[in-house]
C-alpha cells in the first residue's frame, strides 16, 4: 500500500466534492464505501491523511507519500463525481470495489476496501 506516481497505490478514503460542494455517487454504488473514498481523496488533496478513515498501514503509507499524492490530486481540481464500477479481485484474492472518480480536470480509477473496523485498508489507483 503506497502512494506513488505510476501506479498510484494506497489505502485511503476519498472525498469527492461536486460543483455544488456535495459528493455525487452513481445510484447503485456502495454509498458508504464511496463516501469514504470521496472523503479520503479530498483530505489528501488538501494535505492531510485522515486517520479517522484509514487503517494503520494505509495511514502510514499515506503519510509517507502525502506530498506526491497531494500534488497529483490537487492538480485534477475538485471531485465532481464517483461512479461505482463493480468488484475487482486483488492479486491476494481479496475483493475491492472499483470507482471511477471524475475531477474537474480528469479522472482516475480507484479500488477500495475496508477492514472489519470499517476503516479503509485498500485504496489503489493505476494512475
Amino acid at each position: 500500500m503506497r502512494f506513488v506516481s505510476k501506479p498510484l497505490l494506497f489505502v485511503v478514503t476519498l472525498l469527492i466534492t461536486s460543483t455544488a460542494g456535495s459528493p455525487v455517487l452513481a445510484e447503485n454504488a456502495d454509498k458508504e464505501l464511496g463516501n469514504k473514498v470521496i472523503a479520503a481523496l479530498t483530505s489528501v488533496a488538501n494535505g492531510k491523511c485522515p486517520s479517522d478513515l484509514m487503517a494503520p498501514i494505509l495511514l502510514d503509507q499515506c503519510e509517507q507519500q502525502l506530498s506526491v499524492m497531494q500534488e497529483r490530486l490537487s492538480s485534477l481540481g475538485p471531485i465532481k463525481e464517483a461512479q461505482y464500477r463493480g468488484v475487482e479481485q486483488l492479486p491476494n484474492g481479496a475483493e475491492a470495489k472499483a470507482y471511477k472518480v471524475i475531477f474537474a480536470r480528469g479522472s482516475m480509477m480507484w479500488l477500495a476496501a475496508t477492514s472489519s473496523n470499517g476503516k479503509l485498508n485498500v485504496l489503489w489507483s493505476p494512475g
